[in-house]
């Protein structure tokens, strides 16, 4: 947990709301996939797709068959689902972005949250919040937020696998390069593993032992599978249902980019899907992504029968859907991120009991948003105020029923983010550069041939654009907030929390300076072993004082040179530190009655040049960069206190102009 101004303000509140009573409602299994896209039978995605039970479910309630996600990446759409916020409204739009440090979400009730402020016993396994697998040691936080992520303690009563932590350990961690491609977690491969042993087996036993059991409270149960997510590491029988040489590769067209803007075309940078051609791994990559999604339906299966054989069957609200979802090759594109069909597109099914209808179908398009309300709506507690979708209770009444809006998706954020805006025919995209596209999917379903630039079009294109958010909000205070005007001396203080971001061109001047850090914090070496507490500038001039390995750094970067203090590691409890950066080329490093060390700048002057990066507060990296840090996070702990001092400008004295006439 950590805490800043306005959030303190908003835990008061949370800890001050009357708990009432959910007697008499229904339960709530929330279940959510990863990276599912639509590789289901239902949906149509893949013929070859092995989903019996995702199908099941589907006929036994509504299936929406045109639901979006409002973001493309985990953090940032699960984010949107869990505070019924759209990116726009909350700041959130990056994969290490803590959304808990968003000063738009604070004093908001997570899903959970409000429903444990309604009287509902809260329960979580697996992946929920943002997280992931932890890397090649499986570590608890690390790149991504490891497997703890970005956790919300508070949100729930019981926790799979333990309290603070939502991924359980995976028997075989990622980094085997089974597939030889050697990129990041991107790999794919058969497991001597058996089913229940895996990370989504563990959660769907936690599952089916829990739903066996009657319950005094009524419960909302949100269980994460993480299948498909890569490492697509599944046991091998999975992987030997499907003969490769069988596998069918996706619909493409050879010129599909060709009447694309140049902005949409950033992936080809990256030369993955030139990469899978090159290494005839294209069929050995959908076989893979088939095999997780066929392992994910039989751990949705298992907790499918323990709902229908426990004693909570006839009383308990089933949803089903994934964050969003992925690329096989569409448009040259894997992974996710974009605005296109395959990545945006999620399977969504809603059963409840009482109200749904079997095998209902809606065409009409729904977001990930507008499943906050919908589930107030069905227990028939309270809307908060701040939810930005809408309840999709009267499709689940009249599958007949009619939207009038389209589901919107974000990439990007603050002035670089664009939109996709999908209805029931139309799919409008604009780029923060004007740029656009244009898809009829009544005649182009695979969104082949770009129709923006026709004339006829553009009142479509009107329409859908109306639905855009008006603007972008900042996660993080604004400059106003945090800086203030210099002292006499020429020095300039600043008060800082966790989730404070400053551009450089409205940071203090750091040209000609050094600076002095004065922070407190409480420190755990599982979470806060490799994170970042403060940051400001780039390789070429900056700082970033942070631990490694639970060791207190301070790095300081000017004109390509790096230098690097550390002190002897840190303890578990509270902690102060001083950091410094002379003007005339010394640093420090002291954790009173710990540790303290010194160095040497690399340079005399204060730093030689302005950043081109400004300041960032208890955010992953910052001026660190992936390839050295690797499992760097963002700070997870109370900050107590994080006060930066920049230093007056450095004054030449007697003895330097001295030695330099001596010199020449």
């Amino acid at each position: 947990m950590f805490i800043v101004p306005g959030i303190l303000l908003a835990a008061v509140k949370a800890k001050s709301r009357a708990i009432v009573s959910a007697h008499g409602k229904p339960n709530v299994v929330f279940i959510i996939a990863d990276d599912l896209r639509d590789y289901v039978g239902w949906m149509g995605g893949h013929p070859q797709s092995v989903t019996p039970n995702m199908d099941r479910l589907a006929k036994m309630g509504m299936r929406f068959t045109n639901a979006h996600c409002n973001y493309a990446l985990c953090n940032p759409s699960r984010t949107s689902l869990l505070t019924g916020m759209l990116p726009s409204s909350s700041g959130v739009f990056g994969n290490e972005q803590d959304w808990r440090r968003s000063v738009q979400i604070a004093d908001k009730p997570t899903l959970p949250e409000h429903f444990k402020g309604q009287g509902f016993s809260t329960v979580a396994a697996g992946k929920i919040f943002h997280a992931n697998h932890g890397g090649p040691e499986g570590r608890l936080a690390g790149w991504h937020g490891g497997r703890r992520g970005f956790e919300q303690d508070a949100a729930w009563d019981q926790r799979f696998p333990q309290a603070g932590v939502q991924i359980p350990d995976l028997p075989v961690h990622t980094g085997q390069n089974f597939n030889g491609l050697n990129i990041w977690h991107w790999d794919w491969g058969g497991i001597q593993v058996e089913d229940e042993k895996t990370d989504d087996g563990q959660v769907a036993a936690f599952a089916a032992e829990f739903l066996s059991q009657k319950h005094k409270k009524p419960f909302f149960l949100a269980l994460g599978l993480y299948r498909p997510h890569s490492p697509w590491y599944v046991p091998q029988m999975y992987i030997d249902a499907l003969p490769l040489d069988a596998i069918k590769l996706p619909e493409v067209k050879a010129d599909d980019l060709d009447d694309m803007p140049e902005i949409a075309k950033g992936h080809l940078k990256a030369g993955y899907h030139s990469k899978i051609v090159e290494k005839n791994l294209w069929k050995d990559a959908v076989r893979a992504y088939l095999a997780s999604v066929a392992f994910c339906d039989a751990m949705l299966g298992r907790i499918l029968d323990a709902v229908e054989k426990g004693p909570n069957a006839r009383n308990t609200i089933i949803v089903f859907t994934s964050d969003h979802g992925w690329y096989l090759g569409e448009k040259q594109m894997w992974h996710k991120g974009k605005l296109w069909e395959p990545t945006t597109r999620v399977p969504l099914t809603i059963y409840s009991p009482q109200l749904t209808k079997p095998d209902t179908v809606s065409s009409q398009s729904v977001a990930l948003i507008d499943l906050y309300p919908t589930l107030c709506d069905l227990v028939k507690v309270p809307k908060p105020e701040h939810l930005d979708g809408t309840s999709l209770k009267p499709l689940l009444l009249d599958p007949a029923a009619k939207r009038d809006k389209p589901a919107i998706t974000c990439t990007g954020g603050g002035q670089k983010a664009g939109y996709a805006a999908r209805d029931e025919r139309w799919r409008y995209i604009r780029y923060a550069d004007g740029s656009e596209e244009l898809y009829d999917h009544q005649t182009d379903p695979n969104e082949w041939t770009n129709l923006a630039t026709k004339p006829e079009h553009e009142a479509e294109k009107k329409r859908l654009a109306a639905f855009f958010p008006a603007e972008f909000k900042n996660a993080s205070r604004p400059p106003s907030e945090i800086v203030h005007a210099s002292s006499p001396s020429g020095s300039v203080d600043l008060s800082l929390v966790p989730g404070d971001e400053i551009s450089a061109a409205d940071a203090p001047k750091l040209q000609g300076r050094g600076v002095f850090i004065n922070a407190a914090f409480d420190f755990d070496p599982q979470i806060d072993q490799d994170s970042t507490l403060l940051a400001q500038g780039d390789e070429q001039s900056g700082y970033a004082l942070h631990l490694v390995a639970s060791k207190p750094t301070l790095t300081v970067f000017a004109e390509g040179k790096e230098v690097v203090v550390s002190g002897a590691a840190l303890e578990k409890g509270r902690v102060n530190i001083r950091a410094q950066i002379d003007g005339g080329g010394s640093l420090s490093l002291a954790v009173p009655g710990h540790s303290e060390v010194i160095g040497v700048a690399p340079f005399e002057k204060g730093f030689p040049q302005e950043p081109k990066s400004g300041i960032a507060v208890g955010q992953s990296f910052g001026i660190l960069k992936a390839a050295s840090h690797p499992d760097s996070t963002p700070f997870d702990g109370v900050v107590h206190r994080m006060n930066l001092t920049i230093l007056p400008p450095h004054v030449t004295t007697p003895i330097e102009n001295r030695e330099t006439k001596t010199a020449n």
